[in-house]
């Protein structure tokens, strides 16, 4: 116990002003909220896609550069799970740098390509980011969370997102919905579905980036935002979801929106990129995350509606007993890396 509570002083310090909970900052992922919920399916694509039965809310864009560089100086000082790629650090394309040597490598943005999304990246680098989300950010676990990911799952491609879910990669109902969907009643086309995810059934050039017109990423957020108040889910990259497709040459995962050199087709509702097992990565390859909406924010644990005070309190109480309430890395076990999730969760509010 005495080291539990030397452990509960340097936290309850921090909280305080006197050492950081966490050497690693907090980042900030914008979403929008995606009501509507219980829609029907999209019946331009035969009633496959689109029907979401739950509120949630979506990233307001792909995630960054600067949000997976922050990611990667919380986890990846050694890398055993290869989240960075070298080619990440290659002109025109790549925007994050890593120098120094493993067990205290140091990742950087590269000058004027931080907002761009990030890419290279993995489906499963993008589980492990959702993971650490979900854990806090800081020193938050990446293989429990949202997903539970094992040797084994990742062989097979056998691996669902966790009913407890806070973050995740967003699954293709949810992408599709928040890329196509828009109720007629609120000014959306007559089956409530647009061809584009622009508010549309064209598309130009000057409303998202493909078809080779900029030769190059972007910057997220530089193109007209769409219905529910999400950007660039048309062009830029295109953006992995969590859909599972089994064919002769392999089991997949999905990708929708198109990247800034596909034609205008791949942007389209009726178009489902499958052709990419989900340890691919290249340039043209970045994701976007969902987030529960509705629910207690994580280090809500008074269940009262707000991140503050209380929650301290709530959180040391179990703590302190062992509870696996406490348990804010997920690794079933209570001690002080729940600490360091906690309080990043705290820090980082609702």
């Amino acid at each position: 116990m005495a080291l539990k509570s030397s452990i509960k002083v340097a936290a309850l310090a921090a909280v305080i002003g006197l050492v950081p909970p966490s050497a690693s900052a907090q980042i900030t992922i914008p979403t929008v909220t995606i009501g509507n919920p219980g829609n029907a399916p999209d019946p331009f694509t035969g009633n496959l896609y689109g029907a979401v039965p739950y509120v949630y809310n979506i990233g307001q864009t792909e995630v960054t550069n600067a949000q997976y560089a922050a990611f990667l100086n919380a986890k990846a000082a050694s890398d055993p799970f290869n989240l960075y790629n070298p080619n990440m650090g290659v002109a025109p394309y790549g925007g994050i740098t890593r120098s120094g040597s493993a067990g205290s490598y140091i990742y950087s943005t590269v000058t004027g390509l931080a907002n761009n999304p990030v890419n290279w990246v993995s489906f499963w680098d993008a589980c492990r980011f959702a993971n650490w989300l979900h854990n806090g950010q800081g020193n938050g676990d990446t293989e429990t969370g949202a997903y539970t990911l094992t040797a084994a799952g990742i062989s097979a491609n056998s691996i669902p997102r966790n009913s407890e879910w806070q973050w995740a990669v967003s699954s293709d109902d949810e992408w599709y919905k928040a890329a196509y969907y828009q109720p007629a009643s609120q000014g959306g086309d007559s089956d409530n579905y647009w061809l584009y995810p622009t508010q549309s059934n064209e598309i130009t050039t000057a409303r998202a980036n493909y078809g080779g017109a900029t030769g190059a990423i972007t910057s997220v957020g530089m193109y007209d935002e769409n219905f529910y108040g999400a950007f660039d889910l048309g062009g830029n990259v295109w953006e992995w979801n969590e859909s599972v497709i089994h064919l002769s040459i392999g089991s997949l995962r999905g990708a929708r929106g198109g990247s800034f050199e596909s034609d205008e087709f791949s942007l389209g509702a009726d178009f489902r990129l499958f052709i990419s097992p989900p340890s691919f990565e290249n340039a043209y390859f970045g994701f976007r995350v969902s987030r529960v909406s509705g629910v207690s924010c994580p280090a809500d644990v008074s269940n009262d509606g707000a991140v503050d005070s209380d929650d301290i309190i709530a959180f040391f109480a179990a703590w302190d007993a062992n509870d696996i309430a406490a348990d804010f890395n997920g690794d079933a076990g209570v001690d002080g890396d729940d600490v360091i999730g906690f309080f990043g969760a705290w820090d980082n509010g609702c």
